[in-house]
């Protein structure tokens, strides 16, 4: 199950689910037979993509943060 998709959320999917869009139009009662399985999966690839991009940039801005609270405690301790 995909969450809701949106082209301002989703915007490197944004071809794969017209795709899927396209495919439930064109086969509305074909698709819970697995019509669109295919464009399915490719856009569940493009989100588990996009969100393993996103975890590790986030990732990245912690470890940077938690960098520098660790540096801000250091000088505090110094100081006293």
């Amino acid at each position: 199950m995909h969450p809701p998709l949106a082209d301002h959320q989703q915007t490197t999917c944004v071809e794969v689910m017209k795709s899927l869009k396209l495919c439930h139009d064109n086969y509305p009662w074909l698709k819970f037979a697995g019509a669109c399985n295919t464009e399915k999966h490719n856009l569940n690839l493009c989100l588990r993509g996009e969100r393993v991009e996103r975890t590790q940039k986030n990732a990245q801005a912690a470890k940077e943060k938690r960098a520098e609270v660790q540096k801000r405690w250091k000088e505090i301790e110094a100081e006293s």
